[in-house]
């Protein structure tokens, strides 16, 4: 009796997942149900689909991750930064080296600058509140990481949290590794970024707070160049976080910053909705007009008020007589001052040695003003 051969068996060579995944989309092997309900899962993706995810909020390449703190560094036109020096070696002889700058090394944050720099006052400020920062960090985590920007693996450049890092410095010294938002490459919107950090604190400087704005808008200029031609104001103030109040008064101290700033880092004008105020007065008779009452006020180095020259007509009759502003009884503590102070000498941003007396047009324009001061 021969032996039965062995049934020939053929072995179907398994599909990869891939061959599945497409035999699955393209209906092939699948029960016209199973298909159905994939048709209905790719019409409720499809309706649920958004641009959303185009906004940087979504689409803006960063990751979380630690950073030795020595690699990061502070960036000097950012409105925070202090003049920093490091030492090279972590000794007292070497610390004791650094002159006219900001010390900050484990256990001591201290102002060496000359005396004399304007920021001096500014950065004593700002170093108490660094203090106070550092006090909150020994108790409690870093609820917004500082952001930086990956130049090298080395240098990680600071986007926004110059406080923050200060802090961490002072509390612990550079040889630690503390949680940082990095992005992989400068935010196109750097400016922007700094300007809303910043700007929402109280204590920035009035140069800081212009200067800040200032890059912020140059680089929307940039950015949205066509769509800040034609509506200016809804762009920058969506932009920025800020009202329109606040937008009008700092974009026309930006229109004439080169004379502003100077005005400003010398605190010759310490209010610059008052400077915004007499800009709209002066602006009356013309750019020219602003940039020679702006120049005055450097010249002098004190703030006065923008008093108009009087138009000499041709036809009619000259003013003779100077009509006194009306006066509410609410405020006749400003007659009481008019009458016993001698008011040319009161701090009122009137400017009396450019005031004509004899002229009836622009004393009264003086008076208008002075009694404003008075009543405030």
């Amino acid at each position: 009796m021969t032996a039965k051969k062995p049934r020939s068996r053929r072995v179907t060579k398994p599909s990869s997942q891939e061959d599945l995944i497409s035999k699955f989309q393209s209906g092939e092997g699948v029960s016209k149900k199973s298909q159905q309900m994939l048709d209905d899962l790719k019409q409720r993706d499809k309706s649920k689909e958004s641009n959303v995810h185009d906004d940087p909020l979504f689409k803006t390449s960063s990751e979380i991750d630690r950073v030795l703190v020595d690699y990061i560094q502070p960036q000097s036109d950012n409105p925070r930064y202090l003049p920093v020096k490091f030492a090279k070696r972590d000794d007292a002889d070497s610390i004791a080296l650094l002159k006219n700058c900001v010390v900050c090394e484990k256990g001591l944050i201290e102002n060496r600058l000359d005396k004399s720099n304007p920021r001096y006052d500014a950065v004593d400020a700002e170093i108490e509140e660094i203090k106070g920062l550092a006090e909150t960090l020994k108790h409690s985590e870093l609820v917004h990481p500082i952001a930086v920007w990956r130049k090298n693996m080395s240098d990680y450049a600071i986007v926004a949290g110059h406080r923050r890092y200060y802090a961490i410095r002072y509390l612990y010294g550079g040889l630690i590794k503390v949680k940082v938002k990095i992005y992989a490459e400068k935010p196109k919107n750097i400016n922007v970024l700094r300007h809303i950090e910043n700007f929402s604190r109280n204590d920035l400087t009035l140069p800081d707070a212009l200067n800040s704005y200032s890059n912020a808008v140059t680089e929307l200029e940039s950015i949205e160049g066509e769509k800040l031609s034609k509506s200016r104001a809804s762009v920058v103030t969506s932009y920025l976080g800020i009202g329109r109040t606040t937008f009008y008064r700092y974009d026309k101290l930006y229109e004439y910053r080169e004379f502003v700033m100077p005005l400003l880092e010398n605190r010759i004008v310490e209010s610059l909705r008052g400077l915004y105020e007499e800009i709209i007065k002066a602006e009356q008779e013309g750019r020219e007009e602003v940039e020679k009452y702006l120049a005055s006020l450097l010249s002098q180095e004190k703030f006065h008020k923008y008093l108009q020259v009087p138009v000499v007509k041709k036809a009619g009759r000259t003013k003779q007589f100077i009509s006194l502003p009306k006066i509410k009884v609410d405020k006749a503590s400003a007659i009481k001052r008019l009458l016993t102070e001698d008011v040319t000498q009161l701090e009122l941003g009137i400017d009396w040695n450019s005031v004509d007396f004899n002229d009836p047009v622009m004393l009264e324009k003086a008076l208008k003003e002075l009694f404003k001061s008075l009543s405030k």
